[in-house]
């Protein structure tokens, strides 16, 4: 567990990836450096996919650090490409689209992966 008042460098490779569904994998950085409130790490597309529909149990924040992330509520799309973000309130319902080669970063508050 990280302490209070302790800074901690995250990488791509404190965590094995897992595969979220078939093409896009998470690396749960923050969560394996035992913060409390926030969850989150890194996700990578191999291959195009969607995850989704998910109703978010939290606030995120999705960062894209290469290629493009699409995010669908009620048909309603919002893309984020390279050096964007995208904030999704919680309680939304969301589903996730992206495309092979896609690089980013996701922070979730308050998180429990148990819910």
């Amino acid at each position: 567990m990280i302490a209070e008042g302790s800074v901690r460098l995250l990488t791509q490779d404190d965590m094995p990836w897992d595969e979220l569904v078939p093409g896009a994998v998470l690396a749960r950085t923050i969560t394996a450096a035992g913060t409390t409130q926030l969850g989150g790490g890194y996700m990578k597309y191999e291959e195009d996919a969607d995850f989704g529909p998910w109703t978010l149990k939290y606030d995120e924040v999705l960062f894209v650090h290469e290629g493009e992330l699409e995010v669908i509520q009620n048909s309603q799309s919002t893309i984020a490409g390279k050096g964007e973000a995208i904030l999704i309130a919680n309680g939304t319902t969301v589903t996730y689209r992206g495309r092979k080669g896609t690089v980013g970063f996701y922070v979730l508050w308050p998180f429990d992966w148990n819910k």
